[in-house]
């Protein structure tokens, strides 16, 4: 009987299976680390019939020097029932809240990938958790429960753009249970009166995704994560050709003694430029506060290099038949005089073939956390098959 069953549940999906996969080939080389050969992907299946859909997402990343950097692993895995008026999910997701280029102050829902990239925001781990979303017409009112924090790894202090001097231990320490949920109310709207605004707002108790790190050994680290009440405002506001972009948020710490309570503020602009020679210009202009409300814990998180510093990013698009664009940046310390550059170009080879190449420049100040990242360069070129 259940043979059976299981057949029939496998036919089922099987006729509205959808697969969609990438898989990329890269060569980065380091200056002051061994040069790597890396092949990473993703495959995303999607089942769906009339009563539900379920959704995996299976990541692998494999390199040819670093062990760390070497795993496969389940990023997502969750069923929804969706209907006209409302979405019901249950499982292992990732969600993406922003509207800045640079950082994200507001998109705490998940963890990041660290090992996959550590300059990439997009690289995220998947949370556990269940979401309720409710829709008004072009409005919403969501709400979710994050059931359990995950781990985060972070590369050897003998690796590339490891962060730490000593010996880092990846099992988290906690001020509450690792199964303690968290828990956010997030309304979502939209006007058009003067002009086009779209604005999210969020009410969030339970683990912030900042953490700050604590000595478990007299040569070893962890990460330590607390509890707070979080509100976060996101906007933009669309006027011609530009938009005017917010995200804020304050964070009042409940379950830390010695943690500060913090405020982040971000604002910045996108503006479209007329064409030059038939290449279409994007530019981008951000600005990053990290202000603490006491004389507590500072300096304790990666994410506070974005205190009082300025994102400068142009993007080229060539409006060609292989989407040929470049993109190129700078972050800017005003205090410490810390300087990230970075340029990413890609064109198409072939239908679902491209290549991409890199360019990343750290300039870093003598930060705690960061004291063990030096002034360095990194080189990339990849192919990534999509079919």
């Amino acid at each position: 009987m259940m043979k059976l069953l299981l057949l029939f549940v496998l036919v089922t999906f099987a006729h509205a299976m959808e697969q969609k996969s990438n898989i990329s080939t890269k060569y980065i080389g380091y200056s002051d680390f061994a040069d790597e050969k890396t092949v990473e992907g993703d495959t995303k299946l999607k089942f769906e019939n009339d009563f539900f859909a379920t959704n995996i997402a299976l990541e692998y990343l494999y390199s040819s020097e670093y062990d760390e950097k070497k795993y496969i692993h389940v990023n997502e895995l969750y069923l929804m029932q969706r209907h006209v008026d409302y979405s019901l999910t249950l499982g292992k997701t990732v969600q993406y809240w922003g509207e800045l280029e640079g950082y994200n102050v507001a998109d705490v829902f998940n963890q990041k990938n660290i090992l996959l990239n550590p300059f990439d925001k997009s690289a995220k781990l998947g949370a556990l958790g269940l979401l309720v979303s409710k829709y008004f017409d072009e409005n919403s009112l969501e709400f979710g429960v994050k059931l359990y924090e995950e781990n985060q790894k972070y590369p050897k202090n003998t690796t590339p753009f490891s962060p730490f001097a000593i010996n880092y231990n990846e099992d988290l320490k906690l001020s509450d249970a690792r199964y303690t949920p968290t828990m956010y109310l997030a309304y979502n709207f939209a006007t058009n009166a003067f002009m086009d605004s779209e604005t999210k707002l969020i009410l969030l108790q339970g683990y912030d995704s900042k953490r700050y790190f604590i000595l478990t050994a007299p040569s070893e680290l962890s990460q330590y994560a607390y509890r707070v009440n979080k509100f976060m405002l996101l906007s933009n506001i669309v006027y011609q050709e530009t938009i005017f972009k917010c995200e804020t948020s304050y964070t009042d710490v409940l379950s830390d003694k010695v943690m500060s309570d913090y405020t982040q503020l971000t604002f910045g602009m996108e503006n479209s430029l007329d064409e030059i020679l038939g290449v279409g210009l994007n530019l981008y202009t951000e600005y990053y506060r990290y202000i603490y409300m006491d004389d507590k814990i500072k300096n304790v998180d990666i994410s506070e290099i974005y205190d009082n510093d300025i994102f400068l990013a142009l993007k080229l698009n060539f409006n060609d038949v292989r989407n040929s664009e470049i993109k190129s940046g700078i972050l800017y310390d005003m205090i410490n005089e810390e300087k990230v550059f970075k340029i990413e170009a890609q064109s198409r080879v072939i239908d679902n073939l491209v290549l991409s190449g890199e360019y990343l420049r750290l300039l870093p100040a003598n930060k705690t956390v960061l004291s063990q990242i030096k002034e360095s360069n990194k080189v990339m070129i990849g192919l990534t098959y999509s079919f």
